[in-house]
């Protein structure tokens, strides 16, 4: 358990540096982007979310599964409304454009966000340091979703992994772990207009 312990505080020690990431997208040339680190992002400009960051992203979406990987277009719309507590949120895929038309709803908690896919599902999203994160299991399978928010760009991932292929280890005097193994990850850059 200790063991454990120390990698948390190891790793998130070394996620308060500054890094440079390589990024590779089949309509634009390899783009180093900057990420700042917390304590920066504690003492530049304060963003208020979702109003800071409103407009209409586009780049591809990298899928990778067991099978190999594959490229698609896609874009995201994040758009007010004549309500302040309700914002369009829309995904489109592939060069025919499927739309994924959902809304984004405040909530009294200024860190908690509801995605009301319109069909009766309805996922809870926590918003911190410019990131919405989401958890939820569908179907038998484990989805992990964050979206990071910059000045003119965003970065969207879902992984995936199934529940029935979860495997557990430790024991009584370590501590029980489950594991998901991932089947799916589903990543993009996606560029502000």
């Amino acid at each position: 358990m200790k063991r454990l312990l120390l990698l948390v505080y190891i790793l998130t020690v070394l996620s308060c540096k500054e890094t440079t990431v390589s990024i590779t997208d089949t309509t634009a040339s390899d783009k180093a982007i900057t990420t700042s680190s917390p304590i920066e992002d504690i003492l530049g400009e304060e963003k208020e979310f979702p109003n800071d960051y409103l407009g209409i992203y586009k780049g591809n979406l990298n899928i990778t599964t067991m099978k190999g990987k594959e490229a698609i277009p896609m874009e995201f719309h994040l758009i007010e409304t004549s309500d302040s507590l309700n914002y369009q949120y829309k995904i489109f895929y592939g060069v025919e454009r499927s739309e994924r038309a959902y809304n984004l709803k405040k909530t009294h908690n200024p860190h908690l966000y509801l995605v009301d896919e319109n069909n009766g599902i309805i996922l809870e999203t926590a918003y911190a340091d410019h990131t919405l994160f989401s958890t939820y299991e569908v179907m038998g399978n484990l989805l992990n979703c964050t979206e990071v928010f910059h000045d003119d760009y965003m970065e969207f991932m879902i992984t995936m992994s199934r529940v029935q292929d979860t495997s557990i280890t430790g024991n009584a005097e370590s501590a029980i772990v489950k594991n998901y193994p991932l089947s799916i990850m589903q990543k993009a850059v996606l560029y502000k207009e």
